[in-house]
C-alpha cells in the first residue's frame, strides 16, 4: 500500500501562498476556544463538535460505507442499459471494467489530496507548527483548496451542483419499481402496467424513512450500514459462483460472451453511452470522503479501507455481469429482460415464464427478488443520506446559502434527547469544552430536510412527467455525469494541474510536491487516467447513439437532454456566484466567513479536528463617509 510520505513544513519555509493559507485556516488553541465559545453570538456564530472518540468510524465502517452505498439499484438495473447501447456482451464486459480503473483513478485522486489537505498553523507541545488535518466535505475542500481564485467560485459550483444532484432520487424511484414489481409480478416492472403514482408515493416514502432515521440515530445508523454491506458482498458472491457455476453446467453458456454485435447498439454514441451507465453503480467511491474528518486514524485505515473496498467492486462487478451472461445470454435488443437479475433467477431456480419447473413459482420468484433487491436500496439511500447530508452542513458553513448558520448546525440526535441526559455545560445547544468527549451523538437535522427536499423534488419534477424506467435512466444518468463526470474532472484535473505546476517551478509555484502527504502507486498515471478519460466522456457523450428501448411507445428522451443539463448544474453554480458577489456589490457589503477548528493528537499521534467555531459577519462598505451596518 502507498504510505504516507514527506516531513510537514515548518512555519518558517513558506512562500506567499501558503501564507495567504494559513490566513484562512488558523486552529485555535485551547484557551482560543474557550473564549470563542464563551462570546458565541447565535447570530453569527456557530459552535460544531466532532465525534467523540467511541463515535469515530473505523476501518470497518469506513469500508461498508462503500459497499452499502455502492452495491444499490445500479448493479442490478443499470447492466440492461449497459448492454442495450454497447450491443455486445462482450463489450459491455469492458466497459464494465473501464469505469472501474476511472473510479479507482479518482479515488486515488482524491485520497492524495485528502490526506494533505487543508493546512493549519497547530499549537502542539507550546510550538507552532504547519500540519495538514483531514477535513469532511470529501471534493469540496479539494476543489476550494486547487481553485482558490475567484474566492468562493469554487463552492459554489460544487455546493450547487451537489445539492441539486447529491442524493439517489433514482434510486428511489427503482425502489418504488421493485415494490410494485413485489406487489404485481405480472408486470415484471413493464412501465404500461406499473402505477406511476404508487412508484413515486413509494419513492418520497422511502427517502422520509431514511432521513428521520438520519436524524434519530448515528450508532444504530452505522451498525445497519454495516450490516446491510456483509449482506450485500454476500449476495453479489452468490451470483458470481451460481451464475458462472449454472453456466459451466448448462452447455458452458459462458462461451457465449462475445464481441458479436446485436441490437442498433455498438456505435460511437451508443459506446459512450453504456460507460456513462457503466460509471453509475462504482457512484458511492466518494461516501467515505464526505465524512473524513469523523474518521479514527484517517491517514493511518483511511486509504487502506477505500482502495481495499474500490479495488473489491471493480472486481465484482464485471464478475456479477458476467454471471448474468452465464444465464441470461444477450443475442439482441428483443432478448433483454425488463430486468436481467429477475430473468437470473428465473432460470437458475427453474421458473421460466412458463411456468415449468421450482418451488416458488414464476410469481413467487420475481416477488422475493424484488423485494430483496428493494430492501437493498434501502441501504444505499440511507448510506447516502448519512454522508451527503453532512456535505450539505459544510457547503452551509461556506455562508452560500440563504439562512446559512441554520443548515450548517448539528444537533443531537432524536434517539439521544430520549435516552441521555445533556450534558453539564451546554451553551447555545452545543457541548461546551469540557464536553468534546462525552456529548451526545450529533446529527445535522436542518442539513437532513434540505438533502430530503432536494430529492423529492427531482422525484416529482422528473418522475411525473416521465415513465418511472425513463425517469430512472435520467436521474441516474444525471449523478453520473454531474458528482462522478464533472465534479470529477474538475477535481482529477485540478490535481494534475498541481503536479505538473510543482514539476515546472522548480521550488516556486503551488509546491505540491513538497506538500502531498500521500502518494498512489504509478504516480501521476491515475491523475492522467482520471483527467482524459472522463474529459474524453464529457464530451463525447454529445455524440448521438443509435440505439433505443423498444417498449417505449412514447418514444425515448431526446439524447442531448441529459449531457446538456449534466453541463447546466455547474453553469447555475457560476450563476449562484455571481448572484451572491451583485447581491453583496449592491449591499456594499461583504459576508466574511471565518471558520475556526480546534485540532488535537488523537488516536496513533495524528491531528482530528475535534471542535469547530464558524463566524459569518455582514462587512459594510463607507457610504457618504459613514460607516454602515
Amino acid at each position: 500500500m502507498p504510505t504516507i510520505s514527506g516531513p510537514p513544513m515548518e512555519m518558517a519555509d513558506r512562500n506567499l501562498g501558503e501564507a495567504e493559507e494559513e490566513r484562512e485556516y488558523q486552529a485555535l488553541t485551547r484557551e482560543g476556544l474557550q473564549q470563542a465559545i464563551d462570546n458565541l453570538n447565535a447570530e453569527k456564530n456557530l459552535y460544531d463538535v466532532a465525534p467523540t472518540t467511541s463515535q469515530r468510524l473505523g476501518f470497518f465502517t469506513v469500508f461498508c460505507l462503500i459497499m452499502n452505498r455502492i452495491i444499490g439499484s445500479g448493479i442490478f438495473a443499470q447492466p440492461v442499459n449497459v448492454l442495450l447501447y454497447a450491443g455486445s456482451s462482450g463489450l459491455a464486459i469492458v466497459l464494465w471494467i473501464i469505469a472501474g480503473l476511472i473510479v479507482l483513478s479518482i479515488t486515488v485522486c482524491w485520497l492524495e489530496v485528502g490526506m494533505s489537505v487543508p493546512f493549519y498553523n497547530i499549537l502542539h507541545n507550546r510550538e507552532w507548527l504547519r500540519r495538514s488535518a483531514p477535513r469532511s466535505g470529501g471534493d469540496k475542500n479539494y476543489l476550494e483548496y486547487i481553485y482558490k481564485q475567484p474566492a468562493l467560485l469554487a463552492t459554489c459550483v460544487f455546493g450547487i451542483t451537489f445539492i441539486v444532484f447529491g442524493n439517489l432520487a433514482g434510486n428511489a424511484i427503482q425502489f418504488g419499481i421493485f415494490v410494485e414489481m413485489a406487489r404485481h409480478p405480472k408486470c415484471r416492472g413493464a412501465d404500461a402496467c406499473v402505477n406511476k403514482g404508487a412508484v413515486l408515493s413509494w419513492a418520497i416514502g422511502v427517502l422520509t424513512g431514511c432521513a428521520l432515521f438520519n436524524i434519530s440515530t448515528r450508532k444504530f445508523a452505522i451498525g445497519l450500514n454495516n450490516a446491510f454491506a456483509v449482506v450485500k458482498i454476500l449476495f453479489i458472491l452468490f451470483l458470481v459462483f451460481a451464475g458462472i457455476g449454472y453456466g459451466l453446467n448448462h452447455d458452458n453458456r459462458c462461451r457465449n460472451i462475445n464481441f458479436q454485435g446485436h441490437g442498433a447498439g455498438g456505435t460511437f454514441g451508443d459506446v459512450v453511452l453504456a460507460l456513462v451507465y457503466a460509471l453509475y453503480p462504482y457512484g458511492g467511491y466518494e461516501q467515505p470522503f464526505y465524512v473524513l474528518a469523523e474518521v479514527r486514524e484517517p491517514k493511518k485505515i483511511f486509504p487502506k479501507a477505500t482502495t481495499l473496498a474500490i479495488m473489491a467492486v471493480a472486481v465484482f462487478f464485471p464478475l456479477t455481469n458476467i454471471s448474468y451472461l452465464c444465464v441470461v445470454p444477450y443475442d439482441g435488443t428483443a432478448s433483454l429482460p425488463a430486468n436481467i437479475v429477475i430473468a437470473f433467477f428465473e432460470k437458475v431456480s427453474g421458473n421460466t415464464d412458463s411456468g415449468h419447473g421450482g418451488d416458488l413459482g414464476e410469481d413467487g420468484v420475481v416477488q422475493l427478488v424484488a423485494v430483496i433487491l428493494a430492501i437493498f436500496i434501502v441501504g444505499s439511500i440511507m448510506a447516502q443520506t448519512f454522508t451527503a447530508s453532512r456535505v450539505k452542513q459544510e457547503v452551509a458553513k461556506e455562508g452560500i446559502l440563504p439562512w446559512s448558520l441554520k443548515f450548517a448546525k448539528g444537533s443531537d440526535t432524536l434517539l439521544s434527547r430520549l435516552t441521555s441526559a445533556p450534558t453539564s455545560s451546554y451553551r447555545h445547544n452545543a457541548p461546551a469544552l469540557g464536553d468534546i468527549e462525552r456529548h451526545r451523538e450529533q446529527s445535522p437535522i436542518a442539513a437532513t430536510g434540505l438533502h430530503w427536499g432536494t430529492a423529492v423534488i427531482l422525484v416529482l419534477g422528473v418522475g411525473i412527467p416521465l415513465r418511472p424506467s425513463q425517469a430512472y435512466g435520467l436521474l441516474t444518468f444525471f449523478k453520473s455525469f454531474t458528482i462522478i463526470g464533472v465534479l470529477g474532472l474538475l477535481s482529477v484535473a485540478g490535481l494534475l494541474y498541481l503536479k505538473v505546476d510543482s514539476w515546472f517551478s522548480r521550488g516556486g509555484g503551488r509546491r505540491w510536491a513538497r506538500k502531498t502527504q500521500w502518494r498512489p502507486w504509478l504516480d501521476p498515471l491515475p491523475a492522467i487516467v482520471g483527467t482524459f478519460g472522463l474529459g474524453f466522456l464529457l464530451v463525447a457523450v454529445f455524440v448521438p447513439p443509435t440505439a433505443s428501448k423498444p417498449d417505449l411507445e412514447d418514444g425515448n428522451l431526446p439524447y442531448w437532454v441529459g449531457p446538456s443539463v449534466g453541463w447546466a448544474a455547474p453553469l447555475v453554480g457560476v450563476v449562484w456566484w455571481l448572484g451572491l458577489r451583485f447581491v453583496q456589490w449592491r449591499g456594499r457589503w461583504r459576508l466574511e466567513v471565518t471558520r475556526m477548528p480546534y485540532i488535537e493528537v488523537g488516536a496513533g499521534g495524528e491531528f482530528v479536528q475535534r471542535a469547530e467555531v464558524v463566524e459569518h459577519e455582514k462587512v459594510y462598505r463607507r457610504r457618504f463617509g459613514h460607516l454602515q451596518g
